[in-house]
């Protein structure tokens, strides 16, 4: 069978979102009260660098017999203190808030999915093996599981995370930031490319070690039949070829890695030292200090993981209309 198309992915996709909606219609006000919380954590959490960098100016432009110096001190510290302590505690107060809704939905899921299991013909049930009709049951369910608790909340707080830190690195400096920009959207484009091609060729092989499989359980079905007829060369040479093409996409998915990782370091170092000349210019024309460019790192970093995590996350919903448990949520 041929792997699905992007297009039929996401409209995949778009139908079972919609279906998933109509199961957590009732949970909707307590998931938008656990991601407006995780929300305020990721603020929480993105807020301390800049209060680090500002602790670190303090100490660097502070001066012998400073009497000021210890209460900035101080107060830098309890605002320190006071984002870590709202940063956990909305964090925590939302993951609960979002596990329980997604159970909630996972108890409506598993009963529509038995329901329609019982209402399936006689002939129908008797010709899927049990074990089969009850993995269908866990897969429909944990996918829905996984959807509310984890992968949409984390697309979510990927992407506020990337936008609120770029706005920090803005703030900070607007120069530093096109620069340290100025690559992202070629690795973005690379990124997308080479996660596509990497699912295709995983998909590729599942399908691959399938047949082999197919070969192998069709010949030792039938070996009375091969032997009788010596075929035991032919059927020998069938899941050689079989293995040996499996071997092939491995070995391209491979290539493919290395290729990518090794280009992506490339890119990503020639990016950073531009940076880090830049900055060093700016710092030393008094234009910014170190604890500002201390803070753009940190931002520039939490930039990159959350948009790397965003594309994950959206590659694993996309990669959802694909599955088996997929089509089981078309209720």
């Amino acid at each position: 069978p041929q792997a699905p198309s992007r297009p039929s992915r996401l409209f995949a996709l778009c139908v079972i979102m919609r279906r998933l909606l109509s199961y957590v219609a009732p949970q909707l006000p307590t998931i938008l009260a656990g991601s407006l919380l995780l929300l305020f954590a990721t603020l929480a959490e993105l807020g301390v660098p800049s209060v680090a960098g500002a602790l670190l100016d303090i100490y660097t432009n502070a001066s012998a017999g400073d009497e000021q110096v210890g209460s900035r001190v101080d107060r830098a510290l309890l605002r320190l203190m006071g984002l870590i302590a709202g940063m956990s505690a909305c964090k925590h107060a939302g993951e609960y808030l979002l596990k329980s809704a997604g159970e909630r939905a996972v108890v409506e899921v598993r009963s529509r999915l038995f329901l329609c299991q019982l209402t399936c013909s006689v002939q129908s049930l008797e010709e899927q093996p049990t074990g089969h009709l009850l993995s269908s049951l866990t897969a429909g369910s944990d996918a829905v599981r996984l959807c509310v608790t984890h992968h949409l909340p984390q697309v979510a707080r990927s992407v506020a995370s990337c936008l609120v830190a770029s706005v920090y690195m803005a703030s900070i400096s607007p120069r530093l930031t096109l620069l340290a920009f100025g690559i992202a959207p070629l690795l973005g484009l690379l990124a997308a490319a080479v996660g596509t091609r990497v699912r295709a060729l995983a998909q590729e092989q599942q399908r691959q070690a399938s047949a082999a499989t197919s070969v192998a359980a069709e010949a030792l079905s039938a070996a009375r039949c091969i032997k009788a007829f010596g075929g035991e060369a032919a059927v020998g040479a069938k899941y050689a070829a079989e293995a040996e093409a499996y071997y092939t996409l491995s070995m391209r998915e491979m290539a493919l890695h290395k290729l990518w990782n090794g280009g992506n370091l490339l890119l990503g170092g020639v990016a950073t030292l531009g940076v880090v000349r830049e900055a060093g210019r700016q710092v030393l024309s008094g234009a910014l200090s170190a604890g500002s460019v201390s803070s753009f790192a940190v931002y520039g970093v939490a930039t990159g993981y959350a948009a790397s995590d965003a594309a994950h996350d959206t590659g694993r919903r996309l990669d959802l209309g694909g599955t088996s448990a997929a089509p089981r949520l078309h209720l």
